[in-house]
């Protein structure tokens, strides 16, 4: 997959009055073949076309959120945090992540998807799985204060358009941006996996100059990669509007504002299991009490008025609710 996917940024009155219409595009999708047999206990199956645009994007709601607006879509991932500082060194693992989102999505009359989605995650020992509130930096040595994951507004607007078929709009820090939403599909037998990738570089609201301890540095280039496996069957069944999913989730970005790396060389690499889940109930106890503690509304999705808003990452709301450190001393 292409690595600069960037199309000029255009304002947000251009991004959300100027949507492209649905078409059936020409965008390359895996094919995937018809069932041999249709499953018993009268479910209503209709093969999917993923090579379809459109039939592609329905699919794909269903299967990381819920097609019907009213309910929301809880989602859990768990694993570990590495390092990359040079080439002739093996990665380091550097602290655990535990975390969840909660998205609800809303299809307009244009066939696209408002997607409405909130998250955090909290860093632990990667020993012993608890969760961690100083974390002892393994390159310098300093103590350093964990900040959580806390994004409390990640809207996304999923669109199929005719450019480039299938596509994301969302705003990046403040920059709002249109990149292609490249679905991979492939099945196996009953089995049907799902690749949906985010590659962008942006900028850093976190300035070198202001942020000396902080800032990674001018861009933030950051990669996404969802890989998801489900039954073809349920993603086919016409009378259901959610499909259960486990799957990955890895993450390539800058060190993070309170690891204090400044612009060191190197970047993090996240890798982490990931689960649907049907209610919040079905968050670990752990990870359930310390949101209830410390962060309870996130428990939910965003409300419809939150949507146009600006996002939220781990970088603008540490700019938000911190100051700059001062530089160390020469």
């Amino acid at each position: 997959m292409d690595s600069n996917w960037m199309d000029k940024p255009r304002s947000r009155r251009d991004a959300l009055l100027g949507i492209g219409g649905v078409t059936a595009g020409s965008m390359l999708l895996g094919a995937c073949e018809p069932p041999a047999e249709k499953p018993s206990g009268g479910v209503e199956r209709v093969p999917a076309d993923f090579n379809d645009p459109k039939q592609s994007l329905d699919a794909f709601i269903k299967l990381t959120g819920d097609l019907d607006p009213k309910k929301e879509t809880p989602g859990w991932f768990g694993g570990m945090v590495f390092g990359d500082t040079r080439r002739d060194r093996p990665l380091r693992p550097l602290f655990g992540v535990q975390g969840f989102g909660v998205i609800r999505t809303e299809e307009q009359s244009d066939g696209s998807f408002r997607v409405f989605n909130r998250e955090l995650a909290f860093y632990t020992d990667p020993k012993t799985g608890k969760f961690i509130d100083k974390w002892k930096n393994a390159y310098t040595g300093e103590m350093c204060d964990v900040k959580p994951i806390h994004n409390m507004t990640v809207n996304a607007h999923l669109i199929v358009s005719e450019k480039v078929g299938t596509a994301i709009e969302m705003d990046f820090d403040g920059t709002l941006m249109e990149v292609p939403l490249r679905l991979g599909w492939d099945t196996f037998g009953d089995k049907v996996f799902s690749n949906f990738e985010v590659h962008t570089a942006f900028p850093n609201e976190l300035k070198p100059e202001v942020w000396p301890r902080e800032s990674a540095g001018k861009v933030l280039r950051i990669a996404e990669i969802f890989q998801r496996v489900a039954s073809l069957s349920d993603v086919e069944n016409r009378n259901t509007t959610s499909a259960d999913y486990s799957g990955t989730w890895t993450r390539v970005g800058p060190w993070l504002p309170w690891m204090r790396q400044g612009q060191a060389d190197g970047s993090l690499i996240f890798r982490t299991f990931m689960t649907k889940l049907e209610s919040v109930d079905q968050i670990p106890p752990d990870l359930k009490a310390i949101t209830e503690e410390r962060l309870p509304d996130y428990f939910q999705a965003p409300p419809p008025e939150t949507w146009g808003g600006k996002n939220d990452s781990s970088f603008s709301v540490y700019v938000r609710e911190n100051d700059p450190l001062p530089p160390l001393e020469e």
